[in-house]
């Protein structure tokens, strides 16, 4: 359930709408393009849900995205496992020559453990 945060009279701030614990962290994701492309990019943050990275590429909101992550300890509560991540863009923000994307996991398979 969202959080609803306080306001005042002069602003609302934002509904968070975060549903799994993020961890700030770089982790390397290879995005995977049709034509048999890849973007290597970092994570500014991660989730077991999600991720937010900063790409130069024109990705459009709601596109649907795959992508190779290796999730870190922190997120498999185990060990490293590389993952095939299907997701969505839910959020872009410009920011400079780069632009930082909201990439929602609606799929996930794990394809080996990491170490």
């Amino acid at each position: 359930m969202p959080k609803i945060q306080q306001s005042n009279h002069d602003s609302v701030l934002p509904i968070d709408h975060r549903v799994a614990s993020r961890y700030a962290m770089q982790v390397p994701v290879d995005v995977l393009f049709d034509n048999g492309n890849r973007l290597r990019v970092l994570t500014r943050d991660i989730s077991a849900s999600g991720i937010f990275v900063s790409v130069a590429s024109s990705i459009r909101l709601e596109e649907y995205i795959r992508f190779l992550i290796t999730f870190p300890r922190e997120i498999t509560m185990s060990c490293k496992l590389l993952a095939l991540c299907d997701g969505v863009v839910t959020r872009r923000e410009p920011k400079d020559a780069l632009e930082g994307l909201a990439i929602k996991i609606e799929k996930y398979h794990f394809l080996s453990s990491v170490d």
